[in-house]
């Protein structure tokens, strides 16, 4: 049976919850269209997060990686590419900063995501699900664990098709920082966006 890697992320901002995880923890163990779903949380940690996302793919080998994390954005958002860039200002959540501002000193500018997120996005409007192309994802650790899963890919490493899709925030997460105004989307929608997007891969 075919497999897709789920990864989502822990908390991070302040935050006691992540939308990324918790649709990791529904979707884990899961069988969609023929899919076996395996899902994992990362720690927003530069020193271990590839290490465990390593040996899950090791574990697992899976034909699609989607990795997700939390944006504070109005709609689902598919990225386009990662960029050879991350933040050394921002620690990750063990105060781990990067030593410089470009990933890879070797590596090229950008990978792009070798899902075509078009598609993707198009088959979550067709499904009523607010959803755009994203061109950036930013300089934090979503954006870094695009561009290391498709090094992996573009090194022969790992043979899948991957992308980044970034989730808004919960509902409660608003509530929980008195930013009622903040743009969310429930919970049930990003998982129907999940699994919306894993029946168009079959």
């Amino acid at each position: 049976m075919a497999k897709i890697l789920i990864t989502g992320f822990e908390p991070f901002d302040g935050f006691t919850v992540n939308p990324s995880e918790e649709v990791v923890k529904c979707l884990h163990e899961k069988r969609v269209n023929g899919f076996s779903l395996v899902g994992i949380v990362l720690p927003l940690d530069y020193t271990k997060a590839l290490e465990i996302l390593d040996e899950s793919l090791e574990n697992h080998n899976p034909d699609y990686v989607l990795c997700c994390g939390q944006a504070n954005r109005a709609a689902i958002s598919i990225e386009r590419m990662g960029v050879n860039v991350i933040s050394t200002k921002r620690s990750d959540n063990y105060e781990n900063l990067p030593e410089s501002d470009i990933i890879n000193t070797e590596g090229p500018a950008a990978f792009f995501a070798n899902l075509d997120p078009i598609p993707l996005v198009q088959a979550l409007l067709d499904s009523g699900i607010p959803a755009y192309v994203s061109y950036h994802a930013g300089h934090y650790g979503c954006n870094w664990l695009l561009y290391k899963v498709m090094e992996r890919i573009e090194n022969g490493s790992l043979e899948a098709k991957a992308t980044f899709i970034h989730l808004p925030p919960l509902p409660s997460q608003a509530i929980e920082k008195d930013m009622v105004s903040m743009a969310t989307m429930t919970l049930e929608t990003e998982i129907e966006a999940l699994l919306t997007i894993i029946k168009f891969l079959n």
